[in-house]
Order: structure tokens, then sequence, then C-alpha cells
């Protein structure tokens, strides 16, 4: 508990800490004063579609910036020369490396919390300025809908920072880390989108999708593909499948309109797997470094 304490103390003082999660606040904010005409033909902003669109801020964005914070945070004990002190007062590298852990843990669950909060009002104000109803947050399942975000998407906001953690252990660096983990995230975003559309025009050209009672005009999704499993992509298969993050989560990629979600019950595990064997590398990659 010291040393979390300690890296919580060290969280809070960091500029790199406001400073992202002020950027993440500001282009939320922006965005949903600048959105609220896509609502008209609806006549009404409803949950849980609302929160898919929360949910693209707190875990796609914010995974990224997750990523990138991590990278940093991590990656800036070696640039300051913090991991050799640690190591020349005979700390257990795995437990530094583990309460550094924890503390991000902490930090990005309640990151999350104000980012659904915030979300939540913000609606609430996008509807006010645009003149479209809001409807309650309390309605239908109600609070269980927001409970199965928080619980569900928190996993993969945590897999999303420990691979940038990774990577920073590594590399030991937070630059290098921060970079090479944006590379990672867009890199395999193309490499989805072109994966699926392959796979899509690979299957129609074998005549495997006719359907007419398909979702897609005669079509039916294909899937799920072994590169649905790749470490960002997993992750998003767990958000389209909450409650409002289909709508969502379609808007933002080729593959969620064509290929079928991995099921919760392997994708989250999945996810839980790449948390443990990441922060396994991490350990094992610090242990292995000459410190001098």
């Amino acid at each position: 508990m010291r040393l979390i304490r300690a890296e919580l103390l060290k969280m809070r003082r960091r500029q790199a800490t406001w400073v992202v999660l002020i950027v993440l606040v500001v282009l939320m904010v922006i965005t949903y004063l600048l959105t609220g005409e896509a609502y008209r033909f609806l006549g009404i902003i409803e949950f849980p579609g609302a929160y898919g669109v929360i949910g693209q801020f707190a875990f796609a964005l914010g995974g990224l910036l997750a990523i990138v914070y991590s990278a940093a945070f991590v990656g800036a004990d070696w640039n300051w020369g913090v991991v050799r002190n640690v190591v020349a007062r005979g700390e257990s590298r795995a437990r530094y490396l583990l309460a550094k852990c924890a503390a991000l843990a902490i930090g990005l669950g309640v990151a999350m919390l104000i980012i659904f909060a915030l979300g939540i009002a913000l609606t609430f104000v996008q509807g006010w300025i645009y003149g479209l109803p809001v409807e309650s947050p309390l309605r239908g399942r109600g609070l269980q809908d927001l409970i199965d975000w928080l619980l569900l998407g928190y996993p993969v906001l945590l897999q999303r920072a420990a691979l940038g953690v990774a990577v920073a252990v590594i590399l030991r660096s937070q630059l290098a880390g921060a970079v090479v983990g944006i590379v990672f995230f867009i890199g395999e975003s193309i490499l989805i989108q072109i994966l699926t559309a392959v796979s899509f025009f690979n299957r129609v050209t074998q005549g495997g999708l006719s359907d007419p009672e398909g979702p897609f005009l005669g079509f039916e999704p294909i899937g799920p593909e072994w590169f649905q499993f790749l470490p960002i992509s997993i992750g998003g298969n767990i958000l389209v499948l909450l409650p409002g993050g289909g709508g969502a989560a379609a808007a933002g990629g080729l593959q969620n309109l064509l290929l079928r979600p991995v099921p919760f019950e392997i994708a989250v595990p999945s996810v839980v797997l790449y948390i443990v064997g990441l922060l396994g590398v991490s350990i094992v990659a610090l242990n292995r470094q000459e410190i001098a």
C-alpha cells in the first residue's frame, strides 16, 4: 500500500495527468455542442443509446489516451533514473511495477467515472441547446445499463493501459512507449478494416452470404474471425455488445457492420488474459534488464 500511495501522489502531481484529462474533456464538450443535429431525425435523445456515445470517449478515445498516458507514466521512471534508485535500495522490481499498475488502475477508474458523469450531464445540455427531449437514464433497465458499461468497459480500459505499460517497459522510454503505443493502436485499426473487407469480399465471391432474412439487405454478417482477437479489436467487441453500444460503434468502423462480435463469454476472459499476459511480459522484461 505504501508504494501504491506514493505512485498515486506522483500521478496527482504529474502535469500529464491533468493535461490528458483536460484534453479529453474539452474534446467531449466540443463534440456534444456541435453534434446535436444528428438526433434531429429521431426527435429525441435516448438512453442507453447515449451511453454508446459516452463510451466512445471513455473507452475508444479514452483507450488511446490510456495507452499514451500509461507509457508516459511508467516510461518516465527510466528517463528520470527512478528505476535505478528503486533497484539500489533493494526494492522488488515486480512489486514496484505492480504498484505503479495498481495506481494507474485507480486513476483510470476515477477518470472513467468522471467521463460518464460529464457525458450524462452533457447529454441533457445537448438536448436543451437543440430543443430535443432527453429520456431519463433511469427508464427501462435504468442503472443496470450504466453498471454494465462501467463493469465491462473498465477491463477494456485497463487492457489498453497495460499495452502502454508493456511497450514502455520493453523500450525503457516514455516517448518511445507512447509513440509505439499510438502506432500500434492506429495500425491495428487499419489492419482490421483491411482484413474485414478482404474476408467479406472472399465470402461474397464464394456465395456464402446470401440470406433473405439477413439483417444487411440479404447479407448476413460473418465471423467471428481470428483477427477480432487482436489486442485492440477484442476490447471493441465488448463495447459493441454493451447496451446502446452497437449504434455508436457501428458508425466508427466497417468491421462492426460486417462482422459478428465475439460473444461476451469469450471476449471478457480474453481481455483479462491480455491484461495478465501484458503485465507478465512487463515484469519479465523489467527483471531481465541491466540497470546500472
